[in-house]
């Protein structure tokens, strides 16, 4: 998965696109109508169940990120992923599906590449959902400031050590000015662009593109000095005795867990992959929505 770092130009920040968990946004058309058919429920939890070639995963979707969640069953409901492959494995630490060519032709050398005609806001705050063990993730796009519509991923990653933890704790807290130094940028988005294009034939205006966009970043720094980022108690016994992947919260969304199946899950994560690809496919049968006692 590709970030962006924080000690990069912040001209970074401004302008660049990150292709975050998907390798390129294709920009041919699905050709898939999401039909609106679950109804709000802002105050519960949903379930799915997710049928594999490999066996039965039943995931809970988060209340919290009721854009991803909605998003989601909608794709399960239009029955989207049935037929799927999991296109993308990195052994033992996660398994990613989502590109619906694969449901014709599981072979092709691209996919992962073709998505859903839209995106989706990120709903990121690793201080209330992380990348822990069995967390149901987006992938995203620009920095992860919005999601794709379709890609997920799921985490099966067994060892973390504490460094690990600590390191995204500081990744988070830079992310967060970052995140400070881009909603102070834009009452100045116009000014910054048209700075920044004369300065490409002007000196005199690249400074001040430079100095105003420093002036932003210094002021960010000051508004979130001493809001550094910390897990939990209980995110941190997390991570370190059941596992996940804590260098992806600064950048993509989790909005939902997996409550039974982890050894199915694990089971895809080991299978014999080449460049990422699994050599034998595993399908997506079909996802169903369920209920909890189900």
């Amino acid at each position: 998965m590709k970030r962006l770092i924080f000690a990069l130009s912040v001209v970074a920040c401004l302008f660049a696109c990150d292709d975050g968990a998907v390798k390129q946004k294709s920009t041919q058309k699905s050709g898939f109508e999401v039909k609106d058919l679950n109804t709000d429920c802002p105050d519960c939890d949903q379930y799915v169940l997710m049928s594999t070639s490999r066996g039965d995963v039943k995931i809970k979707l988060y209340r919290e990120t009721p854009l991803h969640r909605k998003n989601f069953i909608n794709l399960v409901m239009n029955g989207y992923y049935d037929g799927q492959i999991f296109y993308r494995v990195v052994p033992g630490s996660m398994i990613q599906a989502g590109d619906y060519t694969s449901i014709k032709n599981p072979n092709k050398r691209d996919i992962g590449v073709n998505d859903v005609d839209y995106t989706i806001p990120s709903e990121i705050d690793p201080a209330k959902r992380c990348h822990k063990r069995g967390a149901l993730a987006a992938a995203s796009y620009n920095r992860g400031e919005y999601s794709s519509g379709s890609h997920f991923y799921i985490v099966s990653n067994k060892k973390v050590k504490e460094s690990e933890v600590d390191a995204a704790e500081r990744a988070y807290t830079k992310e967060l000015v970052n995140i400070k130094f881009r909603e102070l940028q834009k009452p100045h988005a116009k000014e910054l662009t048209k700075l920044r294009a004369l300065g490409e034939e002007d000196n005199r205006k690249k400074e001040e593109f430079n100095a105003k966009v420093n002036e932003l970043l210094a002021e960010a720094r000051k508004q979130m000095k001493g809001k550094d980022f910390h897990y939990t108690k209980a995110q941190r016994n997390a991570f370190l005795k059941e596992g996940g992947m804590p260098a992806l919260d600064p950048h993509y969304t989790v909005f939902g867990e997996v409550v039974e199946g982890m050894d199915i899950v694990d089971a895809i994560s080991w299978v014999s992959v080449y460049e990422g690809r699994p050599r034998e496919n595993v399908f997506i049968k079909k996802i169903t929505v369920i209920d909890e006692a189900q």
